[in-house]
């Protein structure tokens, strides 16, 4: 055989494996391409709080709807007083409820807002919801 018939060959053989790999890819399901990465999770909406006491501590029980199915889990933030919003706490994959206990005889205006996070990133910030005590 000639060197052009068998470089031809070659090259035949090495489109059929890239193609194989291709459609392996394609077919199986979890198969990763090369190159992709994981998208940053959605964004949690329709944040809600309500308040309550335990005793003399006040608690805000915040509850979500989780709009994403990559998150690994959510932070919550917190601004006290007018402040800039810290991370006062942080909850698991598929969680949609929080408890935080702000404190004892505590006043002044409370702003809270959730994100989720995942290896990629963290989501855009949910809605803000506020209360008084």
């Amino acid at each position: 055989m000639s060197q052009l018939v068998l470089g031809k060959l070659r090259k035949m053989m090495w489109m059929r494996s890239l193609f194989g790999v291709l459609l392996l890819v394609l077919l199986v399901p979890g198969t990763l391409i090369l190159g992709q990465e994981e998208m940053v999770p959605d964004n949690p909406h329709n944040l809600r709080i309500f308040t309550r006491f335990d005793g003399a501590t006040a608690v805000a029980e915040l509850l979500w709807h989780d709009g994403s199915d990559n998150e690994l889990g959510f932070e919550i933030l917190r601004s006290d007083n007018g402040g800039e919003f810290q991370v006062v706490g942080t909850v698991g994959v598929n969680t949609a409820h929080y408890d935080d206990k702000i404190g004892k005889y505590v006043t002044g205006p409370y702003v809270f807002k959730i994100r989720a996070f995942n290896e990629a990133g963290r989501s855009e910030d949910s809605n803000i919801v506020s209360i008084w005590l």
